[in-house]
């Protein structure tokens, strides 16, 4: 994922908190419920984005180390 991309992302997601915070208070426990789980799958995409940054540097240096090896 491109730091633009991600940038976008966590922009998205600090809206989506910003407009949870009072569904958060609603006295229904239905809407309770769905704001917290879309702030959930909010969280996972992030931590998503992280692992696929980071595997994305794991995987260049293997990729480097093995052609140090192989060269």
């Amino acid at each position: 994922m491109s730091k633009q991309a991600a940038a976008a992302l966590r922009k998205l997601f600090t809206r989506i908190a910003a407009a949870a915070a009072p569904l958060l208070r609603s006295p229904g426990p239905a809407l309770v419920t769905a704001t917290e789980e879309l702030m959930a799958a909010a969280r996972l995409e992030e931590k998503l984005a992280a692992f696929a940054r980071a595997e994305r540097v794991a995987a260049a240096r293997r990729d480097r180390r093995r052609a140090r090896r192989a060269g």
